[in-house]
């Protein structure tokens, strides 16, 4: 199955009923709709170290490997800070060079979560992060997915006067893109 195929198995407009950074749930998200593709699919949460170190030293553990029939297939990272993308793609290019102990990992996935508005840090600016894989010597097989908040007009109810309590609440999701680089071909899309 293709990486686009995929992704669009995906029921991402769910995402849109979670309030909050959602990290930890889009995570959960991912799992969940990878799970219900094929009951042979199964999936590392808190993937192992493509490093090996002296205790924890040197390695780094992407968010997720989703594997099929028992085989790595996607090593995720979902980030919800601007000033961490490239670290997060330098994580997934580790996992995919790795092929010793990683042997049928092909492609990555990486979802950005991004606020229209703010400081460069917040703003959704996924145009960097493009230019890194296009630039990348390996030219590895990843998808974005960009998922935009603005802030949301509340209204008077219980979960909206929740919403205010801090800032990161009242943020709605109004767009879902994806980006998939492979080989030299580029494929976007809206989710």
């Amino acid at each position: 199955m293709e990486l686009e195929e995929i992704i669009k198995k995906f029921r991402w407009k769910r995402l849109s009923k979670i309030y909050g950074c959602a990290h930890n749930s889009i995570i959960g998200f991912i799992t969940y709709e990878w799970l219900s593709i094929d009951e042979r699919n199964s999936v590392f949460d808190g993937a192992p170290s493509p490093n090996t170190g002296s205790g924890r030293k040197g390695q780094k553990n992407a968010d997720l490997i989703l594997c099929t029939e028992q085989h790595p297939l996607i090593v995720v990272e979902v980030e919800t800070q601007v000033k961490k993308y490239s670290d997060k793609l330098k994580s997934i290019l580790d996992y995919l060079k790795n092929k010793e102990k990683f042997a049928g990992l092909k492609h990555g996935l990486m979802v950005l979560t991004n606020l229209c508005t703010g400081e460069r840090n917040y703003k959704h600016n996924w145009d960097d992060i493009k230019e890194e894989i296009k630039n990348s010597i390996e030219k590895p097989s990843i998808a974005l997915i960009s998922i935009e908040k603005i802030k949301a007009e509340l209204k008077e109810s219980a979960v909206d006067e929740l919403r205010k309590v801090n800032d990161y609440y009242p943020w709605t999701i109004v767009n879902i893109e994806y980006c998939i680089f492979c080989e030299q071909n580029i494929k976007k899309g809206v989710l």
